[in-house]
């Protein structure tokens, strides 16, 4: 196997861990701790990263840089601190295989900065691949109840899982300079690492749901699981496809968030997609294919 095939097997497997999130953070929202979850998830990560720099995995680590600060300390705001707190504050108000689908809409963000605001050239399949996403996520967020946008529709559920949709967009396109200079490895490390210890102050916001998380084994593997397999190797994974394949294309593969979300929250959690979902769903993952056929 090739090193860019293993890249692409990498990037449909990530999307399999990162469609959990949502079922997860539904299954831990009656704690209402979302910042206690954040960090425990990202010091489980920290430390299997460090073990993997440690270890020989993947390229060697270089010095650390002063220069570097600035640029790591974004990417842990974005992908690993603003991301993930309003994720699991979403989960509080948002069924799982919605949530799921309007993540997928990080791609079209991703592409519209690149186009909007970074001057990027593309090919008008690609800006039909854009508008064809948006109108999906509008149905999927709005429950088919697109015109009432601006009348309440949109709850705040939904709000924060675009917002961290947002955030995780951001983080693709602003590590992309740092990843010329150093390895994926090192960027996700050290921008988890910042993003950690952004969450600690915000803790004590949970503070009177630790004693009950602390005795509860289910809380524990879930906080595992999304350490590990989520966070450490799925970010490490998506950052090498950045690196390698470019952010639009990379961020192409959450297509398949949507097809593992709502399977998976079925199975876990016994959400029947409604109408509006299915229609929408179909629209976000066409206007990504689209978009994938234009970058090639």
């Amino acid at each position: 196997m090739t090193s860019r095939t293993a890249i692409h097997l990498k990037l449909v497997i990530a999307p399999a861990f990162w469609a959990m999130s949502p079922i997860f953070g539904r299954m831990l929202a009656d704690y209402h701790a979302p910042y206690a979850f954040a960090l425990g998830r990202f010091i489980v990560a920290s430390a299997f990263l460090w073990l993997f720099m440690h270890a020989g995995r993947g390229a060697p680590v270089p010095s650390f840089r002063l220069r570097h600060v600035g640029r790591l300390a974004i990417l842990g705001l974005t992908g690993v601190c603003l991301h993930n707190v309003l994720m699991f504050m979403g989960a509080e108000y948002t069924p799982a295989n919605r949530a799921t689908l309007i993540l997928a809409s990080i791609s079209l963000m991703v592409a519209l900065i690149d186009i909007v605001i970074l001057r990027r050239r593309t090919r008008p399949q690609a800006l039909a691949g854009i508008v064809l996403g948006f109108v999906g996520t509008a149905l999927v967020i709005t429950e088919g109840h697109v015109l009432e946008v601006f009348q309440g529709a949109v709850g705040r559920g939904e709000i924060m899982f675009l917002g961290a949709a947002l955030a995780w967009a951001l983080y693709s396109i602003l590590g992309r300079p740092l990843l010329d200079e150093v390895s994926p490895l090192y960027v996700t490390y050290y921008s988890t690492l910042v993003g950690t210890a952004m969450l600690v102050p915000f803790v004590w916001h949970d503070a009177a749901a630790l004693p009950a998380i602390a005795v509860d084994v289910h809380a524990w593997a879930m906080i595992g699981f999304l350490g590990l397999l989520n966070s450490a190797l799925g970010f490490l994974w998506y950052y090498q496809g950045v690196n390698e394949l470019g952010a639009i294309t990379t961020a192409a593969y959450l297509n398949l968030m949507p097809v593992f979300g709502v399977v998976l929250s079925w199975l876990f959690l016994g959400e029947v997609p409604s109408e509006a979902l299915l229609a929408g769903g179909a629209l976000v993952i066409g206007g990504l294919l689209l978009m994938n056929k234009a970058e090639k």
